[in-house]
């Protein structure tokens, strides 16, 4: 048996069989579209050179086809597939559901001092606004370092979907969201910037405003990212089709898909 790509697109393929019927030999093609270019090379894995029963037409031997129970036992015939290395280091994994609750206090937190901010007002110590900088250090690093592990050889276009595998849509928007206003905040603090002293016991609300934008931003990424890295840890992922996958399958035993890398 060989294996070639098929068609125009990535995810098309042809399995290419022979076989032979009293001294005379014989050859047959099996055309597959499978969803994804994953799925693709997960599909001809190992296939090559593997034995595979062929039915054919007794009255006509070069009419022949693979039926579903003998890709089902070639498949069962190759070697198993490696099993995939846990993306979240092993002593991060205690520490995500910590770093998501620091990451939602700081968000809220962030918001109040913002809000306020806009009001005019401040409503926390000035001692408070180097803390919550530092605060962002805290769970923005962790933060980083899972959604790399989880992104992987990701492309950089879908590196953002990767690292929020597992989390509820509204987190995305509440990010985008975040990011939009921090970009806009900050262009009117640059613009309304007030002259002299702008730390210490007389730091005016502005400078509160001005920076609590990025906080906002940085604390809601991070508890997106936390928040999806802790969920996908501890829930079961799913294939192409959403079956459940047993701990450690790449592919589907229901189906035949492969692990959903999205969730």
């Amino acid at each position: 048996m060989t294996v070639a790509p098929a068609g125009r697109g990535p995810c098309a393929i042809e399995l290419k069989y022979s076989y032979s019927v009293e001294g005379q030999n014989y050859s047959g093609t099996l055309k597959r579209d499978l969803p994804s270019l994953a799925a693709a090379q997960e599909f001809v894995r190992d296939l090559q050179g593997l034995p595979v029963e062929v039915h054919y037409d007794p009255e006509k031997s070069s009419t022949s086809a693979l039926l579903d129970s003998s890709l089902e036992a070639l498949m069962q015939a190759r070697p198993t597939r490696p099993e995939k290395k846990d993306a979240i280091p092993g002593w991060l994994k205690p520490l995500l559901w910590p770093f998501v609750a620091l990451s939602a206090i700081g968000l809220g937190l962030s918001m109040w001092v913002h809000f306020a901010a806009v009001m005019g007002r401040r409503v926390v110590p000035p001692e408070y606004f180097w803390m919550l900088h530092v605060g962002i250090f805290v769970v923005w690093i962790p933060a980083v370092i899972v959604s790399q592990k989880r992104s992987g050889n990701t492309e950089r276009k879908d590196a953002w979907k990767a690292a929020l595998k597992g989390a509820p849509k509204w987190m995305n928007y509440m990010v985008s969201i975040f990011f939009a206003y921090a970009m806009v905040n900050f262009l009117l603090f640059m613009i309304n910037a007030p002259t002299g002293k702008q730390h210490g016991p007389d730091t005016p609300p502005e400078v509160w405003r001005g920076f609590s934008g990025h906080w906002m931003l940085f604390y809601s990424a991070a508890f997106a990212m936390l928040y999806s890295a802790a969920k996908s840890d501890s829930a079961s992922s799913r294939c192409m089709n959403g079956h459940p996958l047993p701990p450690g399958a790449a592919v589907c035993p229901q189906c035949g898909q492969p692990a959903n890398p999205f969730g």
